[in-house]
């Protein structure tokens, strides 16, 4: 639960912290996939073909294609989503052509193949955990995620991203820029994935509080997430309450916790990790 405070503090602690997952992100295309000629995938990697042909940054592309894409992001979340998401846009676009004047870390395209998409999936897994996204088909994901919640974030955006590391070999005339470009996005897919989740394949949730009934409903009813009722004794009022223990994979830990807080931000919760061979669901 550390990490939750991290990223559930007060706005102005996310807005930081959102800020500073925009850089490292900015910083994996500045100065390790661009310059390499590496697009695993999103408006980063359509950026850095386009970059190809037009004399424009990395970082000022990426801006200009996300325009319509925050269109959407208005009608679907309304206009804070839209604030965080532009502000993240602009950062990690600046970030990404500020990296232009320096070298690159590596020209060994293997070694900014993973050190970039590992360094690509810390940024963004933290932007996504301090509530925003880094737009272009963060925003794709995102609304695929509204209606199947159940789907991983870094197995959706694997899908997607594909097709344009495919598209760079074909732009560059380079099997093996295509195959350096997959090798990237299948280590930030990865990394996303513990950044977002953990390491574990499912967790178990214990939650105490005084509204435990009105959780009870919305992880059941909203999230699709199972409980059980337990009955347990407060050892220092000896007062009577409901523990609800409910187990699930890794995936959904983020919405359950949103929705308990949501309901009670002064919710107590224990979350455990279960071993693969428990896990039934």
């Amino acid at each position: 639960m550390q990490s939750d405070r991290f990223f559930k503090g007060s706005p102005l602690k996310r807005f930081f912290t959102m800020c500073i997952g925009a850089i490292i992100y900015g910083i994996s295309i500045g100065l390790f996939l661009a310059p390499n000629h590496l697009a695993p995938g999103g408006v980063g990697g359509i950026s850095i073909i386009l970059n190809y042909f037009i004399p424009l940054g990395v970082g000022s592309l990426t801006m200009l294609i996300n325009l319509p894409l925050l269109v959407i992001a208005i009608v679907k979340w309304g206009w804070r989503f839209l604030f965080t998401t532009v502000v993240a846009i602009i950062v990690s676009g600046v970030t990404a052509d500020a990296c232009a004047f320096f070298s690159a870390i590596t020209e060994n395209k293997i070694l900014a193949a993973v050190a970039g998409g590992a360094v690509m999936g810390v940024g963004c897994g933290i932007v996504f955990r301090a509530g925003s996204t880094t737009g272009g088909t963060d925003i794709v994901t995102r609304l695929i995620k509204s209606k199947r919640p159940h789907l991983k974030l870094s197995v959706v955006m694997l899908f997607i991203d594909s097709a344009v590391a495919v598209l760079s070999g074909l732009v560059f005339k380079n099997a093996d820029t295509a195959l350096y470009s997959i090798i990237a996005l299948t280590v930030f897919s990865k990394v996303l994935d513990m950044v977002l989740y953990g390491s574990d394949t499912a967790r178990m949730v214990f939650v105490i509080s005084e509204k435990s009934q009105d959780i009870l409903d919305r992880l059941l009813n909203k999230v699709g997430v199972g409980c059980t009722i337990l009955k347990g004794v407060s050892g220092y009022q000896g007062a009577e309450k409901d523990i609800l223990l409910c187990a699930m994979k890794k995936q959904r830990l983020p919405s359950v916790k949103n929705a308990v807080l949501e309901i009670d931000d002064k919710a107590f919760m224990l979350v455990t990790r279960i071993q693969h061979e428990w896990f039934l669901l």
